[in-house]
């Protein structure tokens, strides 16, 4: 059983200070995608994941701010309704067509292709 296995969060955030919440969204663009303005989707291996969590920490208020990470299957599995109910542009492919989970890994290969640690 391989011990780094990338797996996919969801991480939500809700930031009562507008200084924090600037540098919070600033630190996660940085690691994850951003779906909606305080929603982001990140791949991650538990020491990548730890290490997101760890600059979380760093700059948010355990008593005013709230921020959550939630463990997904595949971003395939996503209900999505509304004005953006598309992740089409995350997966690279036609308008409302979702493709196989493993081009996904392309697309994220080119987003932090040169910001490896």
């Amino acid at each position: 059983m391989r011990r780094n296995k990338k797996k996919w969060y969801v991480i939500a955030y809700d930031i009562r200070n507008e200084k924090r919440l600037r540098r919070l969204h600033y630190a996660l663009k940085k690691e994850a995608v951003p779906l909606q303005k305080s929603v982001f989707l990140l791949h991650a291996d538990m020491e990548q994941r730890n290490r997101v969590k760890a600059e979380i920490q760093s700059r948010v208020s355990t008593r005013e701010d709230d921020v959550r990470i939630y463990p997904v299957f595949s971003p395939a599995t996503f209900w999505l309704a509304g004005v953006r109910a598309s992740l089409s542009g995350l997966y690279g492919g036609a308008s409302g067509k979702m493709h196989e989970p493993g081009s996904v890994k392309g697309f994220f290969r080119k987003l932090f292709r040169g910001k490896r640690r």
